[in-house]
């Protein structure tokens, strides 16, 4: 399973080099940082796509990016 969490964080990064703004790509790396325990890295993710979700005026996907965040800090703090 760890072998899939790392190739998809490393397709995750492609994404976010061509398209910085890529809120959703920043999402699934953070999911992918969660899969591999690295929860830091994780929550490092996730804010990153709660900001540019916000931004770009995705307050429904803000949202669900927030409960992630909830979650994420329960599981890590």
């Amino acid at each position: 399973m760890k072998k899939i969490y790392e190739s998809a964080l490393a397709e995750y990064q492609k994404t976010i080099k061509k398209d910085p703004e890529n809120a959703q790509a920043y999402l699934n790396m953070s999911m992918a940082f969660h899969g591999l325990n690295n929860g830091r890295n994780s929550i490092l993710a996730a804010r990153k796509a709660h900001d540019l979700f916000q931004k770009q005026g995705a307050s429904a996907k803000a949202t669900e990016v927030r409960a992630k965040l909830r979650e994420l800090y329960k599981t890590y703090d």
